[in-house]
C-alpha cells in the first residue's frame, strides 16, 4: 500500500469526539464508493472500522485488506477454526460475530453503519466491557435512536443508518452504492478510489 499523508478517522474522533453530519456523510459516501469498487472485484474488506478509514487531502481512503486477503488465500483453513473470529467487534456485523464464514458485502455496509453511527453520536451503536459483551449487544439487541444523540440528523439518514444496521443481510441495503444514495450522496459509477 502506498504512503497515505493524513490522518486515520480515529485519530480525528479521538481529537474530536464526533464530525460535522456533512463531514460525516461526506466520509461515508467516499468509503461507500470504495466498498462498492471492492464488491465489485468481489472482494470484502471485514474490517470496515475508523482505524482503517485515513483522511488524506479532502478524501476518505479505505486501508487494510489484510483479513480480506487472509480469509481469501485461508478458504476455510486453520483461519476458519471454531471461536475465531476476525474483526473488531464495535464494527463487527452479526453474522461475523458468530463465525460465518461465507461474508458478502452487507457485512461491510454494517461495519459502515456503525462508523457512520459512531461519526454522528460519539460512540459506536454497540459497546460493552468485554468482546462477548459487544457482540452479544450487536446480535440481540436493536440500536440506540441515532436522532436522540445527534438531533440534527435527517429522518432519512436515521432510516438509512437503521437500515445499514439491521441484524438481517437480507434486510440491509443490498450495495453500498444503495447505502450511499439513501445518505444522499450521488456516487454515479464507482471510481476506483479508496
Amino acid at each position: 500500500m502506498p504512503y497515505v499523508e493524513g490522518e486515520s478517522l480515529r485519530d480525528r474522533l479521538e481529537r474530536d469526539a464526533s464530525v460535522s453530519l456533512p463531514d460525516a456523510l461526506r466520509i461515508a459516501c467516499e468509503v461507500a464508493d470504495a466498498l462498492a469498487y471492492a464488491h465489485g472485484q468481489h472482494i470484502v474488506h471485514r474490517d470496515i472500522r475508523p482505524e482503517n478509514i485515513l483522511l488524506s487531502g479532502g478524501h476518505a481512503v479505505v486501508a487494510d485488506f489484510g483479513i480480506a486477503r487472509a480469509l481469501e488465500v485461508s478458504a476455510g483453513e486453520a483461519i476458519s477454526t471454531t471461536g475465531l473470529v476476525l474483526g473488531h467487534p464495535s464494527y463487527m456485523s452479526p453474522e461475523q460475530a458468530r463465525g460465518t464464514m461465507d461474508l458478502d458485502g452487507r457485512s461491510d455496509i454494517y461495519s459502515l453503519g456503525c462508523v457512520l453511527y459512531e461519526m454522528l453520536a460519539g460512540l459506536p451503536p454497540f459497546t460493552g466491557p468485554t468482546r462477548a459483551a459487544v457482540l452479544a449487544r450487536a446480535i440481540a439487541e436493536g440500536i440506540p435512536p441515532l436522532r436522540t444523540v445527534c438531533p440534527s440528523v435527517s429522518p432519512a439518514v436515521e432510516q438509512a443508518v437503521v437500515k445499514a444496521l439491521a441484524k438481517r443481510p437480507e434486510d440491509r441495503f443490498a450495495g453500498a452504492a444503495d447505502f450511499a444514495r439513501a445518505l444522499g450522496c450521488d456516487l454515479g459509477a464507482p471510481t476506483g478510489r479508496g
